[in-house]
């Protein structure tokens, strides 16, 4: 009997070992070729992972082996590409997260593709539940977002003389401002948002039809538009003036012009990088056009010398409010003999208004107005036959339509009128 169950102990022992090493066979040969093929797909994309961290279990789960491996080269460098490589595909049975991190800083993937360089981390876990085996997969992924190429658009390209041709560029790299020439005339790039540059160029009353070339560059880009300036129709006016007053006589004298001259030209090669204006111009005061723009002016039926309105002349009753029409800076204010009370307003890029023969000056050099605010009263000071705002508008030393810029249609709110097409 004793040596029956003496038999029976060696083959339990025996067998106990054999299950021993059976285990310990089973677990050794665990290793990260036991982990499960995880992947991340996006289109034209699979990724491996570049960190395994996982609990195998083994015996159904009566033992557990963790396991660790690393294998970076499965990181993954796209490059350049213009957007977020998205979206992704992950394996059933995971709980994802992701994180984005633009030049070592986290982003939302809300936030857009912004240029720069980005890492994207993804993370797969399958957590425990009972016995079965669980851990977690780490991918990493990372590319670049270029600065995008700056773009070229033109606002009309077939315009009446007196009216404005207008560029606008956008994604101009910070630190950078772009530059426009031709003969058309004074060609200012004006900051209009963030990478976003504005140019109104004049195509002046005077300016002779033809086709004229703009060109535009950047430090990278050059481009060139070509304008086509059509003929506009300018009425003819004979004003009777009576030379023999003597206020006439003095605002009519070669001492006038030479202190116009002085004062007023100067001004036109002047201007503020900043857009001071925005939107529709207003008129500037109530009343009746009695000259219009660019009208052929005879003095006296003095028919051999013709010359050029430069503006138009609203006439009203002395007194009449002067208003600003638009957002600027007072470059000048001041009595002359030939313009009487003489304002000057500079909207930015060039373009100002100018403003004569008011009876006051509300206004300053220096002062900022916005739309609406008065600047002076409507008179007849100067070389005047009656109570009138001369209201005129340049770009430069070009004269173009100031009752264009009152008009919603008007070729310098090209951009404005079609927001959110470009």
């Amino acid at each position: 009997m004793a040596k029956t169950l003496f038999r029976v102990f060696l083959i339990v022992i025996a067998l106990l070992a054999a299950a021993a090493l059976f285990c310990l066979l089973v677990y050794e040969s665990v290793d990260e070729h036991s982990f499960p093929e995880v992947h991340v797909r996006a289109p034209g994309l699979v990724l491996s992972p570049v960190e395994s961290d996982w609990s195998t279990a083994v015996l159904g789960g009566l033992l557990h082996k963790a396991g660790w491996h690393e294998d970076s080269g499965a990181a993954a460098d796209l490059g350049e590409v213009l957007d977020f490589p998205g979206p992704f595909t992950f394996e059933e049975g995971y709980a994802a997260t992701l994180e984005l991190f633009r030049e070592d800083e986290a982003v939302l993937l809300e936030d857009g593709p912004l240029p720069g360089d980005y890492e994207c981390l993804i993370c797969l876990e399958k957590p425990k539940e009972g016995r079965g085996s669980h851990g977690r997969f780490t991918f990493r992924l990372s590319f670049t977002v270029p600065e995008p190429e700056p773009e070229f658009f033109t606002g009309e390209d077939a315009l009446r003389q007196g009216e404005v041709f207008v560029v606008r560029l956008t994604n101009v790299p910070k630190g950078e401002t772009p530059a426009a020439s031709t003969e058309l005339g004074m060609s200012v790039f004006m900051p209009a948002g963030e990478g976003e540059w504005l140019a109104a160029i004049p195509v002046g009353n005077t300016r002779p039809p033809g086709v004229y070339t703009v060109s535009v560059a950047t430090s990278s880009v050059k481009w060139e538009a070509k304008v086509t300036v059509k003929a506009f129709a300018f009425d003819t006016q004979n004003l009777i003036i009576d030379t023999s007053d003597p206020v006439i006589s003095e605002a009519n004298s070669p001492a006038a012009y030479a202190q116009y001259r002085e004062k007023i030209p100067p001004l036109y090669e002047t201007f503020d990088n900043e857009m001071h204006w925005g939107g529709v111009f207003a008129m500037p005061a109530s009343g009746r056009i009695s000259t219009q723009f660019g009208s052929i002016r005879y003095t006296n039926s003095n028919w051999s010398s013709p010359r050029h309105h430069w503006g138009v002349d609203i006439a009203a009753d002395r007194g009449t409010p002067v208003n600003a029409p638009n957002g600027g800076r007072v470059v000048f204010a001041e009595y002359l003999l030939n313009t009487g009370n003489t304002a000057v307003i500079e909207h930015g890029g060039g373009l100002k208004s100018y403003y004569y023969h008011m009876d006051a000056l509300h206004v300053r050099p220096g002062d900022m107005v916005k739309k609406g605010d008065r600047i002076g009263d409507v008179g007849s000071t100067g070389y005047s036959t009656g109570p009138h705002l001369h209201f005129e508008t340049r770009i430069g030393n070009q004269a173009i339509n100031p009752l264009m810029l009152c008009e919603a249609s008007s070729s310098l709110l090209f951009f404005e009128e079609t927001a959110g097409q470009l």
